[in-house]
């Protein structure tokens, strides 16, 4: 995502926010040579009122005209534009206010905590905040707790501090929110309601040291997505070759909570060491995370260390058994429940119906359902 990258609104600006006489001129069924003009920010209007035109066409149909008018906003001195941001009380000229100043920490601190904006403008900025504006949202419970959601998406913004999620997924299980839905919600649930007991919370990082940690696990992912994740300290990160054993070495000292949401946020390298990770709720986080691709579940499925229970949920996932190469590293995996692999081996290529006949790989069941297989299909010839 470039730097210039903006957004449409899902709160829309009404027309009413605008000068009167300024309305006829910026509807999208005005040129859009004129929406053009305007967007560049150079009308002879007062800040209280340029302000509140360069926000609606950052919602307009037209991209030029969005990238230009968030970009003449940005360039807007802060003493102009910052009092009018301060002033507003329309929840989409909130909304737009927020997708164009979503990196400037001071001003999307303070639209965050405005009871002006939308619940669900605050989930957006919730999902791609700074750690201090995702401090600041965090800390108005009565939000969080009315917007369920909003707890998402700091859980899974790797950015937001551990400390600040965890307090709020402590507050949401105590007030019994049916959050089961989000990715990894039940493994922190079963933890935090003594259902599971995390027998190292001792050993689990500091939050600088979390996120430290977590920012080196999702700078694969930010580099892909083009967010704005800042890199280690120099001094303190690892380097390249040194990655894989410096997240060993972190996620060893991490407390049960800690893995499960890294699991969640942190790149493949990591879901790669958490899946073998000899807590269940951590492995079976891996597998939940919105992030995991369907290469690394072909991977995983052909894993011969991991658990019965591991490649039962991928068997059960029928997103993921549609994927010719995953069924068949689950039949060639002798640890694959047998009523999962007869089903797979009936759908393998005759190549590998055949390799299924004669490996050591699968189990003798296998082997000989795909032996008996290959001698009917010849007798029916």
């Amino acid at each position: 995502m470039s730097e210039n990258t903006t957004y449409i609104s899902g709160t829309p600006m009404p027309t009413s926010v605008l000068p009167e006489r300024m309305q006829a001129f910026l509807v999208s069924t005005a040129p859009v040579a004129t929406r053009l003009r305007a967007a560049g920010g150079t009308l002879p209007l007062p800040p209280d009122q340029l302000v509140p035109v360069l926000l609606f066409l950052t919602q307009d149909s037209d991209e030029m005209v969005r990238k230009k008018a968030a970009a003449a906003l940005q360039e807007m001195p802060g003493e102009l534009v910052h009092p009018v941001l301060t002033q507003l009380h329309e929840p989409g000229a909130l909304d737009a206010a927020v997708r164009v100043f979503r990196k400037n920490d001071e001003i999307a601190r303070e639209l965050a905590v405005s009871q002006n904006t939308a619940d669900d403008t605050v989930r957006w900025l919730a999902g791609t905040a700074s750690a201090a504006v995702c401090e600041a949202i965090g800390r108005n419970h009565v939000r969080a707790l009315r917007t369920p959601a909003i707890i998402e998406a700091l859980w899974l913004n790797p950015r937001a501090a551990q400390g600040v999620v965890q307090h709020l997924l402590e507050l949401a299980v105590r007030q019994n929110l049916p959050l089961e839905h989000i990715a990894g919600f039940r493994e922190v649930k079963a933890i935090l309601s003594g259902e599971e007991k995390d027998e190292t919370p001792e050993k689990g990082l500091s939050d600088t040291e979390f996120a430290l940690a977590m920012a080196w696990a999702t700078q694969s992912y930010e580099r892909e997505h083009g967010t704005t994740q800042q890199p280690l300290n120099p001094d303190q990160a690892p380097t390249e070759d040194d990655k894989t054993s410096t997240l060993q070495s972190l996620i060893t000292k991490m407390s049960v909570s800690q893995k499960v949401r890294l699991a969640m946020v942190g790149d493949a390298n990591v879901r790669k060491i958490l899946i073998r990770d000899p807590k269940k709720l951590v492995a079976l986080a891996v597998l939940r995370s919105p992030r995991i691709t369907e290469g690394e579940v072909t991977t995983f499925a052909s894993n011969k260390s991991l658990s019965e229970e591991l490649l039962t949920t991928i068997c059960r996932n029928r997103n993921w058994v549609k994927d010719y190469a995953t069924r068949k590293a689950l039949v060639f995996n002798p640890k694959t429940p047998i009523s999962f692999s007869m089903t797979f081996l009936r759908q393998l290529s005759p190549k590998d119906l055949k390799d299924a006949s004669s490996s050591r790989d699968v189990s003798q069941t296998v082997s000989r359902t795909a032996k008996r297989m290959i001698s009917d299909k010849a007798d029916h010839k």
